[in-house]
This record gives C-alpha cells, structure tokens and sequence, in this order.
C-alpha cells in the first residue's frame, strides 16, 4: 500500500514536471515566432538558392533585435511599457553567387543593410505595430546592393490570444531618395502573411513566405514555403524552412532557409 502510494506521488511529480517543460518550451517557440514579442533575440540565418542553369547563391543574415519600454526614439519614454514599446531591428546580410553562363553576375559581398524602429501595443485580440524603417545601401558590387538609400514605414497585425496560434499580417513599404546615379530608383513592398502553430514539446510550424511587390519594375515575386522548428530552450530555437519561388524575376529557384535563434531575458520594460 505504502509502495503504490509512493508511486503514485513519484508519476505525479514527473507529470508536473513534464506539462511545465512543455509549457516553458512553448512559450519560448511562440516567443521565437512573434516579431513582436519583447524578447532581445539574435538570430543567425543561412538561405540556400539554386537557381538555373547550375547558378548558387549562399546569403546569410544576422539578425538583432532589440526591445526596450519606449517610444521610438530612446529617450522618449513609455508611460506604460507592458502595452507600449520598441523593437529597434538591424539585418546584416551578406551574399556570395555565382553564375556559371554569366560571370559577370558574379559577386561576394555584404548586401544592403535594413534598420526597422516599430512601436508595439498592445491589444485585447494580439499587438499591434507600426514605425519607420530604412535601409542603408552597401555600395558593394550592384549584382549584391541595390545602391539607393531607402525610407519606408512598416505595419505588423497579430492575433496572439488564439492558443498555440498566430496569424497577422507584417509589410513594409520603401522608396528611394539617394545613393548612386547608376542605381535604378527603388520602389517596392516586402509583404509577409503570418501563420504559425505552436505544438507539443516546443515544436512549431509556420506558413510565413515573404512576397516582394516592385512597383517600379511592374514585377511580384511570390514564394510558396513552409517551416518547421522547435524551442530547445527558454532561450534557443531554431527552423528549417524549404521554398520555391512559384513567380516574379526568380521564378523556378528552390531556397533552404535554416535559422538559429537565441534569446534573452527581456530588459525591465
């Protein structure tokens, strides 16, 4: 009697523990997959292209993420952090191609770098948020930088009071207005659909394609993806996420993003 007690305690304890692992992990993977969430995050992502003809193009992004309890700029304080604050963003990608049958497309170098300042709030359905964005041009090779400055303002729409779900809407819109003379000006929307799903044990999926909109060039570019990830930590996640771009300039080219994403304890907001 003692000895079915005692294991019974025993299975308990392990049950408790297990449902709050499992919702640790979980609530690191919905972190990992919130491009709002108030989690300092660095992430580190290679994307794999093949392209026609035996062309290659290897691009890896380091991505920072930093959230802090104000607005916009640093000094502007929130009144209230907890339903309003700030994600600064940098991207740095770097590119390296190469064209078999055309050379001179040939490049290696560091792309042009993106600058995001988005205010959140927070809502009773999700957040929302909106800011200014900027992207700094390289000036490395032209086949690799787009050579303009760039201006532009972002929106982010997420639902995040579904359990286990998350679905919204990220854009963000550029223009240019300077860089070099031998650059076309720019003109274009990147527009992200949201959908992702939070399952047991931290695992994760996600239908998130990014589509390019160029106004200027009358051209949409439009890829079908899918990923699939896991929370192995509180603080560490990472993805894996096929491609194929179904229109647009690289229609045809297969893509294998993989990300590591590492978090932090969020700063007092």
């Amino acid at each position: 009697m003692l000895f079915s007690l005692i294991v019974m305690i025993v299975n308990y304890n392990i049950k408790a523990q297990d449902k709050s692992s499992d919702s640790a992990l979980g609530a690191a993977a919905s972190n990992a997959t919130n491009p709002l969430a108030f989690v300092t995050k660095l992430q580190i992502q290679p994307n794999f292209v093949w392209k026609e003809n035996q062309a290659r193009q290897i691009a890896l992004t380091t991505r920072i993420i930093q959230p802090t309890g104000s607005v916009l700029l640093p000094f502007i304080k929130s009144k209230d952090p907890s339903k309003v604050y700030t994600l600064y963003r940098l991207e740095l990608p770097l590119i390296s191609q190469t064209y078999p049958e055309k050379p001179s497309l040939d490049a290696t170098g560091l792309s042009d770098v993106f600058l995001l300042d988005v205010v959140a709030f927070k809502q009773k359905w999700g957040l929302l948020g909106i800011g200014p964005g900027l992207i700094i041009p390289a000036m490395n090779p032209s086949q690799i930088s787009g050579g303009k400055w760039c201006a532009g303002i972002s929106g982010v729409i997420l639902n995040t009071k579904t359990k286990g779900l998350q679905f919204g809407v990220l854009a963000q819109q550029y223009i240019s207005f300077a860089g070099s003379s031998n650059s076309s000006s720019r003109n274009f929307m990147l527009f992200q659909p949201i959908f992702n799903k939070v399952l047991r044990d931290g695992y994760f999926f996600g239908v998130s394609p990014i589509m390019l909109f160029d106004w200027e060039n009358t051209s949409y570019s439009v890829p079908l993806s899918i990923s699939l990830g896991k929370a192995f930590a509180k603080n560490l996640s990472a993805f894996i996420a096929p491609q194929y771009m179904i229109s647009g300039p690289n229609k045809g080219d297969v893509i294998l993003q993989f990300q590591l994403n590492a978090m932090f304890p969020p700063s007092k907001k």
